[in-house]
């Protein structure tokens, strides 16, 4: 008898996906080759409240991060969806739509 985990299965785990990683948290899947998967995550890290800007309160440096791991340290999640319309954005989404800093928000 063959033991195969689940997570090896194509219908899970696919390319832009969430899933919970175990030692990184929120992942999003971008590519799958059979039991490996390319992940990207984001680590943030606060900045010190002497290094900001006199009209900033509060400021945080975002780090995105890739690699490859394997399909046995996620735990898939499903994105929130509303009539089966996908209503979830990930982290870099939503910061593609920020204004740089400086710039004039519209």
């Amino acid at each position: 008898m063959n033991v195969v985990h689940i997570n090896t299965h194509p219908a899970r785990l696919r390319p832009g996906e969430m899933a919970i990683h175990r030692e990184h948290g929120w992942v999003e899947i971008l590519e799958r080759a059979g039991t490996l998967l390319r992940i990207r995550w984001i680590d943030r890290a606060l900045v010190a409240p002497d290094a900001l800007e006199p009209d900033e309160i509060d400021g945080e440096v975002l780090t995105v991060w890739e690699d490859w791991v394997g399909c046995d340290s996620l735990k898939a999640m499903p994105r929130p969806s509303i009539r089966g319309e996908s209503v979830a954005q990930t982290p870099l989404d939503l910061a593609a739509r920020r204004p740089p800093r400086g710039a004039p928000a519209t």
